[in-house]
């Protein structure tokens, strides 16, 4: 098991880095050439905020969603994590659908 959760993660972190890699390319790329600092500026300001609400949003899916809603939160933690995964999914869903309308033709 232990190999397994390994192996898991050395695979994530590459596919994340060259994830990580293209997008970067992508923006100075896209951006015009004399706010190529701006335009890389606002990217990574956009993804630390795409991570904060993210890291929000699914703690308190997390912890509201549940069968047995208690003072403050739910118990099932089955539930909690099967929300966060669902809202991954349409999150990622909807930016595949928001970047279908990029024009990428540059002109």
């Amino acid at each position: 098991m232990t190999i397994w959760f390994i192996v898991v993660i050395v695979a994530f972190a590459i596919i994340f880095a060259i994830n990580s890699s293209i997008h970067s390319f992508l923006v100075v790329n896209y951006a015009s050439k004399d706010k190529v600092a701006v335009s890389v500026g606002f990217y990574y300001m956009s993804n630390a905020m795409g991570r904060l609400l993210g890291t929000l949003g699914s703690g308190v899916l997390y912890t509201y969603v549940g069968s047995d809603i208690g003072p403050l939160a739910g118990s099932d933690a089955v539930a909690g994590l099967a929300a966060c995964f669902l809202a991954g999914t349409v999150s990622s869903f909807l930016a595949a659908m928001i970047t279908v309308g990029i024009d990428d033709n540059k002109g």
